[in-house]
């Protein structure tokens, strides 16, 4: 897992309880206190997980509200990071259509082509109509409350909204449909016309 993920997550800590917060989840994950994430190299998916799991136990949170403050920091970092994948999306379907691409720019850093394509291989996604999008997840983590969440804020961003399910189509495989009220650049009418 590349290592903005973490840095993320342990700078939404300091920035919410500052180092105590941090040192405390650390401790409760079993990760040393002086851990640094740096956003160019790989880092164990389980110890992620951990973390995760901490964060939860130690603030109180549920894993679901954990995601949703999460999802909100990782994309703010990201539009900081990575500006152009956002000005070169004109609503939040073409972002999340972009979003297998965004991951292998994000893996680029990556030393190894391994490492590389452990994160590619994650996400594909494919445009059924406008306003529906079929995304395929694979991955052992299984932070499908993560990706929900994520999908929910890039919406928010376009002030758009966004209905997700997802359904378990296999072992480490998930299917999120997306499906939007009113997909960028078509009316309603013209939404519902289409489905019919």
């Amino acid at each position: 897992m590349i290592g903005i993920i973490q840095k993320v997550l342990i700078d939404l800590l300091h920035d919410t309880g500052g180092e105590e917060l941090v040192a405390n989840v650390l401790s409760e994950a079993g990760v040393p206190a002086d851990v640094t994430y740096r956003i160019d190299q790989n880092y164990s998916d389980d110890e992620f997980n951990r973390l995760l799991s901490a964060s939860a136990v130690i603030t109180g949170l549920s894993v679901g509200e954990l995601s949703a403050l999460y999802a909100k920091a990782f994309l703010d970092r990201a539009k900081v990071l990575f500006p152009r994948f956002f000005e070169m999306s004109s609503s939040s379907e073409e972002f999340l259509m972009r979003q297998a691409t965004i991951h292998a720019v994000m893996a680029s850093g990556l030393k190894t082509q391994d490492e590389r394509k452990a994160v590619t291989d994650k996400f594909s996604a494919e445009r059924i109509r406008p306003g529906f999008v079929r995304v395929t997840y694979r991955s052992a983590n299984k932070l499908k409350d993560l990706y929900i969440a994520l999908a929910h804020e890039v919406a928010a961003i376009y002030d758009e909204k966004i209905q997700v399910q997802c359904d378990e189509t296999g072992e480490n495989e998930y299917c999120f449909e997306l499906k939007w009220q009113a997909p960028f650049g078509l009316k309603s009418s013209d939404h519902l016309a289409d489905a019919s």
